[in-house]
């Protein structure tokens, strides 16, 4: 009776930290946006995106992944102004750091 008790707790313990291990896993909540990038501040690693009348301003780091078209790896300092991209971030108070930056297509030509 004592060794099922024992192997009873012991499994509840087991279920319990895989439980609480998977809440820590998704602590962060991604938000998605597109539109076309209107500055970029190389010094500060930013750059502001407009879709409509909203506008959004994301800080990048070492972590930030930038990928372009048919999934080329691309740099921060390829950014453009006008190009079309899709921005996975995090907001962290009034900050809105980029996780991925997705550039659609690059500048739209003027005729």
């Amino acid at each position: 009776m004592r060794k099922h008790l024992v192997l009873g707790l012991t499994l509840l313990l087991v279920l319990a930290t895989a439980v609480f291990a998977g809440d820590k896993a998704s602590t962060k909540d991604y938000k998605r946006t597109h539109g076309d990038i209107a500055s970029i501040d190389a010094t500060a690693q930013t750059f502001t995106v407009t879709h409509g009348n909203d506008t959004s301003t994301f800080k990048t780091d070492e972590n930030t992944k930038y990928i372009g078209h048919l999934n080329k790896t691309l740099k921060f300092s390829d950014l453009e102004v006008g190009d079309d991209v899709r921005v996975s971030f995090v907001e962290n108070g009034s900050d809105k750091m980029a996780a991925r930056v997705d550039v659609v297509h690059g500048p739209k030509k003027k005729m």
